[in-house]
């Protein structure tokens, strides 16, 4: 069985708890070098290339995907991008997130008399 190495899927999930968020993203055989993570208030992008692990061989059957790889997951809520935590563990991202604190602001009320 072959399979074009380009390109395949990242599989995630998403978990809430009452601080955040924890993204966990299964990628075995691949190494924190070749991990890129960036996070906006409302989204997780993971990129990055996982390579052939046989070198100098030839391929008789692959079915382990290989080569780049590029995931943008979505949060149901904002994130504050200042404490995100990310752990390689065991081919196994971690991905730490805590809610955006909501922002108070007092708006003077103005009325027809004030203007």
């Amino acid at each position: 069985m072959y399979r074009n190495s380009d390109n395949w899927i990242l599989h995630a999930d998403v978990y809430g708890t009452t601080e955040g968020f924890e993204v966990v993203v299964d990628m075995p055989g691949v190494v924190r070098e070749d991990i890129e993570l960036e996070v906006t208030p409302l989204t997780v992008k993971v990129w990055g290339v996982r390579k052939t692990p046989c070198r100098g061989a030839t391929a008789l059957a692959i079915e382990i995907q290989t080569g780049r790889f590029q995931r943008e997951i979505h949060l149901p809520c904002r994130v504050d991008t200042s404490s995100v935590s990310a752990e390689l563990k065991v081919g196994v991202l971690f991905i730490k997130l805590a809610k955006q604190k909501p922002v108070k602001v007092a708006v003077p009320v103005q009325s027809e008399e004030n203007l």
